[in-house]
């Protein structure tokens, strides 16, 4: 009935989800792991696993149109799900007045070459960065991310790689290196329990591929409400999310919006599995109410 979808590049199930799939079995709902690849037939699918979706896009927005159109359900709604693929749904959010770290698109074609590293160097110098982190606008776990100075030659990240989706430019948070990402798990909309992702000393960048620890925290109130804040800005409410931010003082600072298929560090507080499958079994019975 339920598919928690894993992918090619890291197709077996996560330790940290079999006692969820073990708490959905336990109230009815046979829940198997496979592939997204593999386009699962069965009528519900959580796509919490597909890691590797930002190297196939297009096939990935493909599957999601496909299972639709055969009449299966992501319990994420599926235009939040294309929305959030593209980190241009940052300048979404600032639009609606949520405190996002600044960020600027810069457009690009095919290959990564000499105008770009020229247009990157003027954005920072029109915006007065000292330094800049560069990301894919459609990237995951860290892949292809590099942190430059204004005025310095800017190194190879993306020699000869293709950047037609665009790169997303921020200021570099030096705050991050000692305070590390606070994500905040919400569901339907309420927050649920949070971790700080704690970069090792002499890496900046907190995701996992990078050694960073993870940490369960109680994030201050401040934190929770603009996480929730963020959620309720959206056309519709997941059933998901993660907010990622950066604590500056008083200021949560929102890093990304993870509606696909984020790590809800679901094993570091002892009720979140439980809460989550109550969650999912609910979505589950709304939409077959509504068939």
């Amino acid at each position: 009935m339920l598919t928690i979808t894993t992918c090619r590049c890291y197709s077996e199930a996560p330790p940290n989800l079999i006692p969820l799939a073990q708490a959905l079995q336990q109230r009815g709902i046979d829940t198997h792991f496979d592939t997204w690849q593999n386009a699962p037939q069965t009528p519900f699918i959580l796509p919490l696993c597909a890691w590797d979706y930002a190297d196939q896009p297009a096939a990935f927005a493909k599957w999601i149109d496909d299972a639709i159109g055969n009449g299966q359900h992501f319990l994420n709604p599926p235009e939040l799900m294309r929305w959030n693929m593209d980190k241009r749904y940052l300048t979404d959010l600032a639009a609606q007045g949520i405190n996002v770290i600044p960020t600027e698109f810069l457009p690009c074609d095919g290959q990564f070459g000499e105008a770009h590293r020229q247009a990157l160097q003027d954005i920072l110098s029109s915006k007065q960065w000292p330094e800049a982190v560069v990301k894919p606008a459609i990237g995951q776990s860290g892949k292809g991310v590099c942190k430059i100075r204004a005025g310095e030659a800017l190194g190879e990240a993306w020699a000869d790689s293709d950047i037609s989706d665009g790169l997303m430019v921020q200021p570099y948070i030096r705050d991050i290196e000692q305070a590390g990402e606070t994500s905040l798990v919400c569901i339907n909309g309420r927050f649920s329990h949070a971790v700080r992702r704690q970069p090792p000393q002499g890496e900046w960048r907190a995701n996992s591929a990078y050694g960073v620890a993870i940490l369960p925290v109680n994030p201050p109130d401040f934190a929770v409400a603009n996480a929730e804040a963020v959620l309720r800005t959206l056309p519709t409410m997941p059933l998901y999310a993660r907010v990622d931010g950066t604590l500056i003082g008083d200021t949560f600072l929102l890093n990304e919006l993870e509606l696909i298929e984020p790590a809800l560090y679901l094993h570091t507080c002892e009720p979140a599995t439980a809460r989550f499958a109550e969650a999912v079994a609910a979505r589950i019975e709304a939409i077959q109410r509504g068939m």
